[in-house]
């Protein structure tokens, strides 16, 4: 079943394949534009969210 765009279960091959999309799209933007330092602050907060998660999982 799917809910909007969030399905009833994540995989964990889905959460790679978004964090590799992220990563080369990030690396295309850094090339053809400059971010805000807003942008880059809300980056920043979520990249850091997320590796909080990563380290408890050690």
């Amino acid at each position: 079943m799917v809910v909007g765009l969030y399905q009833d279960r994540v995989y964990i091959n889905d959460v790679f394949n978004k964090m590799g999309h992220i990563f080369e799209r990030f690396k295309f933007l850094m090339r053809s534009k400059s971010f805000n330092k807003e942008q880059v602050e809300a980056i920043d907060h979520h990249l850091t969210e997320i590796m909080k998660i990563l380290n408890k999982c050690n």
